[in-house]
């Protein structure tokens, strides 16, 4: 449960998404088969009943201090980048803005990679 918890919260899903969104490559690698080989995720609810009353909100946060120590262990400073790609918006977009160095009204995503490997995105307006 606890690496279901991470990848709920890399992937910034609601519970019942995070559930629904795993493959079934990925509910093998984190360990969610029975003794006859079926898969078998757990619930959103009990993923929910998990994170909130048996770790609590300081065991989340230490769990994740943790990975962030491990990742910035492993990584040199030369292999992290942000990537800030363009968002074409629809021309009856009213919240986008004009960006006058790409001709268009866009939005962007700022994606924070570790080498080839996308960590984190920002959306951000034009």
């Amino acid at each position: 449960m606890i690496k279901l918890t991470i990848v709920k919260c890399f992937r910034n899903l609601s519970f019942n998404k995070t559930i629904s969104s795993l493959s079934d490559e990925e509910a093998l690698l984190l360990h969610f088969v029975n003794d006859d080989g079926d898969i078998s995720l757990p619930t959103g609810s009990k993923l929910h009943y998990f994170v909130k009353n048996r770790l609590g909100t300081e065991g989340l946060q230490h769990i994740m201090g943790m990975i962030a120590e491990r990742i910035i262990g492993l990584i040199k400073a030369r292999d992290l980048k942000t990537n800030s790609t363009p968002l074409k918006a629809s021309r009856y977009d009213k919240h986008s803005d004009y960006n006058p160095h790409y001709g268009c009204k866009m939005d962007k995503a700022h994606i924070t990679l570790i080498g080839v490997f996308p960590l984190y995105m920002t959306y951000t307006r034009g």
